[in-house]
């Protein structure tokens, strides 16, 4: 009797060991996400429901059409909380610095970001994420460039996520993240306790706005009113941002 009670015991206890697993096996079958994919998607779900306590107001679309996210950056978790609002796995442009190292690296290969240089124009990641947006995929940009630790709603905004948009023919959608917690230390975030709440705007038919065109006089219109949605969504109505010039990393604070 003392035999099969152990060997009950044991079995509950290899259950309970393995059920993550089964969780992340489960999940990828019903799921775009492959499952390594999942099985990093999984602690971040952790954060986000509790140390984050994260609230989704709006959902970004489900169809599978393309689409350029684009939102506030104030902090190393905001990829965290969009992929949160979506079934879908979303591309990332990261900056190359950030996405080396042994560890790192392996981790933003299985998450399939996009490296790109932080200076000048990286054309040969700009062609790819125009091309997955195109082909379908949902990519996140952001218009800032780096993490805004300033007491300003956003810092200045470059035009390339509106432009990826536009030449892939896709929506931008707008996001808002409210009460991240920032700072320059990329790990801060993942021990300090908030409130977050992640607002999804209405697709912004770009392409309609821009009559197709890119040049820099429709692309500073387009991205100023696409821009000008996020702080919308943040309920800043007279908000209107500032576009960068060629100097903008020079502009940086420290």
């Amino acid at each position: 009797m003392e035999g099969n009670e152990s060997l009950l015991v044991d079995m509950v206890l290899v259950f309970a060991a393995s059920s993550p697993l089964w969780l992340a096996i489960g999940f990828t079958l019903r799921s775009p996400m492959n499952f390594f994919q999942v099985v990093l998607w999984m602690p971040a779900a952790m954060f986000t429901a509790f140390l984050w306590r994260g609230r989704l107001y709006g959902r970004i679309p489900e169809q599978s059409q393309g689409g350029v996210l684009i939102s506030n950056h104030r902090s190393s978790a905001d990829p965290f909380f969009m992929q949160m609002a979506s079934y879908r796995p979303i591309g990332w442009m990261i900056a190359r610095e950030f996405a080396s190292g042994l560890l790192i690296g392996r981790i933003m290969d299985v998450l399939d970001v996009i490296k790109a240089g932080r200076r000048g124009v990286d054309t040969a990641a700009t062609k790819r994420v125009i091309r997955e947006a195109k082909a379908g995929r949902l990519i996140c940009m952001f218009p800032e460039g780096r993490l805004n630790t300033t007491s300003q709603f956003m810092q200045a905004c470059r035009p390339g996520a509106i432009m990826v948009a536009i030449k892939a023919g896709v929506p931008i959608i707008p996001c808002y993240l409210q009460n991240i917690p920032f700072s320059n230390e990329i790990f801060q975030p993942f021990y300090t306790p908030a409130k977050v709440s992640l607002y999804v705007g209405d697709p912004i038919d770009v392409v309609a706005l821009s009559e197709g065109k890119t040049d820099k006089p429709t692309l500073q219109r387009v991205s100023i009113h696409c821009i000008a949605e996020i702080g919308k969504l943040a309920g800043l109505k007279d908000w209107k941002p500032e576009m960068a010039g060629k100097t903008w990393l020079e502009k940086t604070p420290d």
